[in-house]
């Protein structure tokens, strides 16, 4: 079951994030505004910045929180941590699956009146729910000391670094649109 645990090392990579609003960046931005929706059109730039700023500071920095306790549980009992098995699981069952129930939560009841984070949001669920896969994988390979599930616990860890790789490609894009600063977190 060490296999699992080092690819699960490798997977820290958090969503958290920081953003400030960039006044160069923000100036420029006004001058090209992205064309306003219909289902958006009450929302002024300013404030379509402000929510896009919220939604990094305070969204996804829960959701890192969550994610950040889950994974230094499994790092206590993976890797170069690793013992057996039993500690493994007991660990993965009592602390890093709960935490991630809690992250998946919050990324399921987010809601944005920001159209273009609708796409982003969803991404970031969709990660979410990949990565969550992959310990339910883990969990019932170590219940069943099953090679197989191990693999395709390891090949769902490399389905959710691509698509965090993707939400993190789209929030920055998103970002430099309407001039905030994103800056992407890649370890505990």
């Amino acid at each position: 079951m060490k296999k699992f645990s080092l690819i699960i090392t490798f997977i820290l990579m958090l969503v958290g994030c920081s953003s400030g609003i960039s006044s160069e960046k923000q100036t420029d931005s006004k001058q090209a505004s992205p064309a306003s929706t219909s289902t958006d059109n009450e929302l002024s730039y300013e404030e379509k910045q402000k929510e896009i700023v919220d939604f990094i500071n305070e969204d996804m920095n829960e959701i890192a929180s969550y994610e950040t306790k889950a994974n230094k549980a499994l790092a206590s009992v993976s890797a170069e941590n690793f013992k057996n098995d039993e500690e493994l699981y007991k660990v993965l069952t009592s602390e890093v699956i709960p935490e991630y129930e809690k992250a998946l939560e919050k990324a399921k009841s987010l809601e944005v009146s920001v159209e273009e984070l609708t796409p982003i949001k969803d991404k970031m669920k969709k990660a979410l729910i990949i990565y969550y896969d992959a310990l339910q994988l883990e969990k019932e390979a170590l219940e069943k000391t099953d090679k197989a599930l191990i693999e395709q616990s390891n090949a769902k860890g490399s389905e959710y670094i691509e698509a965090i790789t993707e939400y993190h490609e789209e929030m920055e894009k998103l970002a430099e649109e309407y001039g905030v600063d994103y800056q992407k977190s890649t370890t505990n």
